[in-house]
């Protein structure tokens, strides 16, 4: 059990000093891998069509939509060189049709006022995407700017961080593991291959072994993109003609979801990735629409800290966590500063949140444990609104660690933090103080997630 409690504890810190290490850069990848060259048709709603083309000889952005068109048997209209329809899917006046690129060594989507003015070859990718006048497409590259389409399908499968190791068990992909970091402790089915050995420990989350992961013979690695040393292991392995995908940081609902489907599109579990995608949305559908039936509802000011220390790790803004917090009629109190951040107690009494949710590892689930955290409050802790009317929460054992985890069970968390915030709307289920390792107790919208392969 100790040693279980500093693994979960080490999660924490990792989450605070891994994602706020890393600056922002596209790595400079020279490989003798290439990128899959084609072109993407973005309907909307996730649902996208890749065409594997030759770039270099389909560089007009017209004649990529005709070969894409004829390969998938699609129709296309074109009125005085603007696309009109696709597939019976037609322009009016909310969306339309546009071309847009993601250029060498970006990560943004461009849109092309002129698209007859435009050689292909000269990006990473290109599509033709229906949009609003505030939309973008679908995302294409990874956190390295490379292509997400074109990888064979896999059959041995690297994960170095738990989320994304959690996220190839939603997809019903755990058969292809051969290897995760040493943290990846869910789901149960994880866990057993790596007690048969069928899963090889690979290193720790930090520090990946290249060598061990070279040994594992997989067919394609996934990295977090929010730690330093996976961008150098990314490029080690490229060089060394292993198929590497570096994740987003999942610093908000809509990373978390992008980089769901961009393991699903990479591994060729798409279709799978895709009904992923369709669960989490129906779900937060359930719970923001049974806040939104109560138009009164006021947003509670709420601190979401790592420890109930003098002078707390607290959620700013940029993290998944205040994301979705926010989106269940939160307000995070130190959204003025970035990522994870350590305050002083006097900001703790200025900012006087009325909830204070403590997500942790280092407390038991009961009682006795829930107390003596209370009783080791300082006097500046005492002052708050949420220390007053008894609306501190403790996020322990098993929920403490979904917590720290960017990955498909956020959505979980943000029913645990929806029924927190606003008991009198949800009060279907009483919700106690300290919440551990039976959390699914608490839910409804989301209690039966078939995320666990």
């Amino acid at each position: 059990m100790k040693a279980q409690k500093l693994k979960l504890a080490l999660s924490l810190v990792l989450i605070v000093f891994g994602a706020v290490s890393v600056p922002f850069f596209i790595s400079d990848t020279n490989t003798a891998q290439p990128q899959a060259s084609g072109f993407l048709i973005d309907f909307g709603d996730w649902n996208v069509t890749w065409t594997e083309m030759d770039m270099q000889t389909n560089q007009n952005p017209f004649d990529a939509l005709s070969t894409a068109c004829k390969e998938n048997n699609f129709t296309s209209s074109i009125e005085d060189g603007t696309v009109k329809e696709i597939n019976g899917v037609s322009s009016d006046g909310t969306y339309s049709w546009n071309l847009w690129t993601i250029s060498k060594n970006s990560l943004t989507w461009v849109k092309e006022s002129s698209p007859q003015n435009i050689d292909l070859s000269k990006y990473t990718i290109a599509a033709w995407a229906y949009t609003d006048g505030s939309g973008t497409p679908t995302v294409a590259v990874d956190n390295s700017g490379r292509s997400i389409y074109g990888y064979p399908q896999a059959q041995r499968t690297v994960t170095l961080a738990p989320a994304i190791t959690e996220m190839i068990a939603a997809l019903r992909a755990v058969e292809t593991l051969v290897g995760t970091d040493m943290y990846s402790t869910y789901p149960a089915s994880v866990v057993a291959g790596q007690n048969n050995g069928t899963i090889k420990i690979l290193g720790d989350y930090l520090n990946p072994s290249f060598e061990q992961i070279v040994a594992a013979a997989p067919d394609m690695v996934f990295c977090d993109g929010s730690i330093y040393t996976h961008h150098i292991a990314t490029d080690k392995l490229r060089n060394v003609g292993i198929n590497t995908v570096l994740l987003y940081w999942g610093a908000d609902v809509q990373e978390i979801m992008d980089n769901i489907y961009i393991v699903g599109v990479a591994i060729g579990y798409g279709m799978r990735a895709l009904e992923v995608i369709s669960t989490i949305e129906h779900a937060m559908d359930g719970v923001t629409g049974a806040i939104s039936e109560h138009v009164n509802a006021q947003s509670v000011r709420v601190m979401l800290a790592l420890t109930p220390d003098k002078s707390p790790w607290v959620s700013g803004s940029d993290t998944y966590v205040s994301d979705l917090t926010s989106i269940v009629n939160g307000d995070n109190v130190f959204s003025f500063l970035s990522g994870w951040s350590q305050v002083n107690s006097e900001q703790v009494i200025s900012q006087n949140p009325s909830v204070i949710i403590l997500l942790t590892t280092n407390y038991m689930s009961n009682q006795s444990d829930y107390d003596s955290m209370i009783n080791s409050l300082s006097a500046e802790w005492r002052t708050t609104d949420a220390y007053k009317n008894g609306n501190i929460y403790l996020v322990t054992g098993a929920a403490g660690n979904m917590s720290t985890l960017p990955g498909p069970r956020f959505i979980q968390l943000m029913e645990l933090t929806a029924r927190i915030l606003n008991p009198d709307i949800f009060n279907d289920i009483k919700m106690p103080k300290y919440i551990g390792d039976n959390y699914e107790d608490f839910l409804s919208f989301t209690k039966d997630l078939d995320f666990k392969n």
